[in-house]
């Protein structure tokens, strides 16, 4: 069978496209992680080769070399993005995804089971506590300690539900309070989850992220990827001026006078 032939400076002519498995061979399966971009991959090795023009194998090693460092540089980034979402998806206001029992409780045992099930932290923010007031709420619950628990409220919620869900409004207490955690869960708990996450609730996140150690063993890797791309590019200059002093040098002489 005849060899295919390849122009100098060019990858080989694309083949008819195979499943994203074997599309890249070797690299397919040792380069590429199963989440990377196959066409980003592929995309940026073509780029390389079309910027450099490798001619043979030692110039094609070359250019592998430098396209292999620079995929690798990206996947660091990506790796510190994907850091930074760990970080804050683990202590970014867990608690605006936390919602009260969605019926009234029958009464304060059933809230006891209710707090033990759940593994909250005191309040520390508005919604917490507007959170735990829904929790807290049965069917048995004394009209003199609703009170007590609303005048306790930050101003906003308490004079909010002294003006919408007034308790003179209401036949009987239960209705009052049937009343009450409607207008919690369904008004107010929203108003604060789209509001704004607790700006403290970063504080953790950021310290993990900002951490020397973190940013220093980034940094690291990095720097041995530049290391290796700026020697594969040395031997590439190298390996081109060669061959440039070669042709010069056969071009002095046609037959045998110079040029």
């Amino acid at each position: 069978m005849v060899p295919e032939k390849k122009n100098k400076g060019s990858l080989p002519a694309r083949r008819p496209r195979k499943p994203n498995a074997l599309k890249h061979g070797a690299y397919s399966s040792i380069e590429l992680l199963p989440w990377e971009d196959p066409d980003a991959f592929e995309g940026l090795r073509r780029a390389i080769w079309e910027e450099w023009g490798p001619e043979g194998p030692s110039e094609h090693d070359c250019v592998e070399t430098m396209f292999l460092c620079l995929w690798r540089k990206h996947r660091v980034r990506a790796k510190r993005k994907v850091d930074t979402a760990v970080a804050l998806d683990r202590v970014e206001n867990r608690v605006f995804q936390e919602r009260p029992p969605p019926v009234l409780l029958e009464n304060e045992l059933e809230v006891i089971k209710h707090a033990l099930a759940e593994t909250h932290s005191p309040p520390r923010d508005d919604y917490e506590r507007l959170l735990s007031f829904s929790a807290s709420l049965h069917l048995e619950t004394d009209a003199m300690v609703l009170r007590l628990t609303i005048s306790l409220l930050p101003t906003e919620f308490r004079d909010h539900l002294n003006e919408k869900v007034r308790e003179d409004s209401h036949n009987t207490t239960q209705d009052w309070l049937i009343a009450l955690k409607r207008e919690i869960d369904y008004v107010l708990l929203p108003r604060i989850r789209e509001r704004r996450p607790d700006p403290n609730g970063y504080l953790p996140a950021a310290a993990e992220i900002l951490a020397a150690e973190k940013t220093m063993e980034d940094l690291a890797v990095e720097e041995r990827l530049d290391a290796a791309l700026d020697r594969a590019m040395r031997r590439l200059y190298f390996l081109k001026a060669q061959k440039q002093l070669e042709r010069e040098a056969k071009a002095k002489v046609v037959n045998g006078k110079a040029k």
